[in-house]
């Protein structure tokens, strides 16, 4: 069976997908929710538009494609000087990172930047997607063939370290003079570090915040979000919100929690007296407790009740496009830390602020999480690689990067400044560095077991999510899974 034009399926797209396992119902239910533009993304690449609005719909960088920064953002600012002595040869660095492809072209200035002032050094950057990160680095781990430098997400980092994988930093920051640990934000640094010894370098350290579309709220005539807002409010609002069918359904938030993601604890469960584990050694397990499942009772109605979030099966046409629901102006609300901004400002078209998250019966709180650089323990570059981690992650690495985008959460106090200027930051930028402070949470999984304990709640809770087990039952299953997996922090060092 051939699809006729007007499904906009062509041949190439449908063998494709049979290839890789899609009936011919599940491609047309796709196509209902993402359109062609996301089954091409579904192909991975292997069917290539050919025409610039193809590729355009693809997601496919066309010679045209221009990055919305302006790489004289650097001009002035005042880079470092490492203590390792300048390569007296050439030099190649391997660096790994998960940018989106608003963000990478700012990496590419930066990289051509630091190219010119050590030109002894060139960069061989690769860029993967955050979804495919941990599996292919943790493989490289196992066989010693990691970059010189490396992007880690907080939940992966003590997996990597505990490994023996990482090298740590503490000479060179003794070494350092300027580096000056304290601009750090309170927060940032703790996931990096093990046994007194440091082993990454934070860039960001951002809260979780309450994004909204403002279109959407004033088609529907609702108000816009405030700093008093009850959790209640958002739930309420969050189905008032909901409307349509198909490619036409709006959806009120963008998710509810899921006990698969480590962080869930400050936004989900602390407001109404919930733990996931006990941190920060996350040995013992409490989401099966009283507080914990009537909390996520609480937030499951949302889904299973009221339909108004995104089905499993949407939720996987979403990810498919490599756009969320929120940035496809398909949301009205969605939880996220201001690192979102790029991608919002590159491809909403609909207006849109945030808000701090809303305070539950017990209290407000979100959660602090961010990502660092870390230098592998078998790199043969060391000295090199420190001094671009040096130079990327210094106060004007930071404002070039984080600052001036933008995307905010800057690792370093003297960075935030060039957020709040940023013509790219939302109006109510200065909210962020108000939430992390008084709000902030570390209290996030992120010991060495947290990627195994995301890998065994998943099956169980996507039962939940398409209404086949109930949420107190799963709750308990999980509990029982899980409970002997954090237990082995116990025995993983500290």
């Amino acid at each position: 069976m051939e699809y006729s034009n007007r499904d906009g399926i062509t041949p190439e797209i449908e063998r494709e997908l049979l290839k890789r396992g899609y009936s011919r119902r599940e491609i047309l239910k796709l196509a209902g929710v993402v359109g062609v533009g996301g089954l091409l993304a579904a192909c991975g690449g292997s069917v290539k538009p050919q025409t610039s609005q193809g590729q355009a719909a693809a997601g496919t960088p066309t010679p045209s494609t221009k990055s919305i920064y302006s790489i004289s953002d650097a001009n002035g600012l005042q880079w470092p000087k490492t203590i390792p002595p300048e390569p007296t040869s050439k030099v190649q660095l391997s660096i790994s990172h998960s940018w989106d492809a608003t963000f990478w072209t700012r990496q590419v200035q930066f990289d051509t930047l630091f190219m010119k002032r050590h030109p002894n050094i060139s960069i061989s950057a690769e860029n993967t997607p955050f979804s495919n990160y941990l599996q292919k680095y943790i493989a490289q781990a196992a066989g010693g063939t990691l970059p010189d430098v490396m992007y880690c997400q907080f939940a992966w980092a003590q997996q990597f370290i505990s490994q023996g994988a990482i090298a740590p930093l503490d000479d060179y920051i003794s070494k350092q003079t300027d580096f000056n640990l304290s601009d750090f934000t309170k927060p940032s640094m703790g996931f990096y570090q093990r046994g007194g010894k440091t082993y990454g370098v934070a860039y960001d350290c951002g809260p979780g915040l309450l994004y909204y579309n403002k279109d959407l709220f004033d088609k529907a005539g609702v108000k816009y979000p405030t700093n008093s807002w009850t959790l209640d409010d958002l739930k309420q609002n969050a189905i008032k919100l909901a409307s349509g069918q198909g490619r036409n359904r709006i959806f009120g938030i963008s998710g509810t929690p899921n006990p698969s993601d480590g962080g869930i604890g400050p936004n989900y469960l602390f407001p109404f007296g919930g733990q996931y584990a006990n941190e920060p050694q996350e040995t013992q397990i409490f989401i099966d407790q009283p507080a914990a499942v009537q909390a996520m009772q609480w937030w499951l109605e949302i889904r299973l009740k009221h339909n108004a979030v995104p089905s499993p099966a949407e939720a996987q046409g979403f990810q498919i496009q490599q756009l969320d629901p929120f940035t496809l102006g398909r949301s009205a609300m969605m939880l996220a830390g201001s690192w979102s901004t790029p991608a919002l400002s590159q491809n909403a078209r609909f207006k849109w602020d945030f808000a701090l998250w809303p305070q539950g019966p017990k209290g407000r709180s979100t959660f602090a999480e961010g990502s660092a650089y870390m230098i592998p323990k078998n790199g043969q570059n060391k000295d090199a690689a420190w001094i671009y981690l040096n130079e990327y992650l210094s106060s004007a690495g930071q404002q070039f990067m984080w600052g001036m985008t933008g995307r905010g959460s800057p690792a370093r106090s003297s960075a935030w400044d060039s957020y709040f200027k940023s013509k790219y930051a939302p109006p109510s930028a200065k909210l962020v560095l108000e939430s992390l402070e008084k709000y902030g949470s570390n209290a996030v999984l992120h010991q060495p077991t947290t990627p195994k304990v995301s890998n065994t709640v998943t099956p169980i809770w996507d039962r939940v999510e398409s209404g086949q087990l109930a949420v107190a039952d799963a709750l308990k299953q999980v509990a029982q899974q899980v409970g002997p997996i954090l237990a082995q922090n116990a025995n993983s060092g500290s």
